[in-house]
């Protein structure tokens, strides 16, 4: 899990150190903060929607549209028909929503500073 936050906190960086060195505001503070906080914010949206798809919310609807396009389109059914959407994400959410809000935490004391 530790390893896992790791890289994820390492690309966002990674991300935010790109945007700002080939980005129009140069490397400083106050570009820092300011990426930083979407760039977090970003993920932790990301984070945040793999947790409703993997938590079940959205089951009922995927099905209901699958079978909408499977009778439109007029195909058979396959192995993955009956899979239900929460089955079908297999990303863990936890290290994405834990390596965001590091990030932001780390974008809010440098507003500080």
């Amino acid at each position: 899990m530790f390893v896992r936050i790791t890289i994820y906190t390492l690309i966002q960086e990674a991300i935010i150190f790109g945007i700002l060195l080939f980005g129009k505001t140069g490397l400083n503070l106050r570009g820092y903060i300011d990426i930083s906080f979407l760039v977090s914010l970003i993920t932790l949206l990301v984070g945040l929607l793999v947790y409703i798809m993997r938590s079940g919310f959205l089951d009922r609807v995927h099905d209901g549209f699958r079978n909408l396009s499977r009778k439109i389109k007029r195909e058979e059914e396959t192995e993955f028909s009956d899979m239900l959407l929460s089955e079908l994400v297999g990303l863990q959410y936890a290290g994405i929503l834990i390596s965001s809000l590091l990030v932001m935490l780390s974008s809010i004391l440098f507003i500080f500073l």
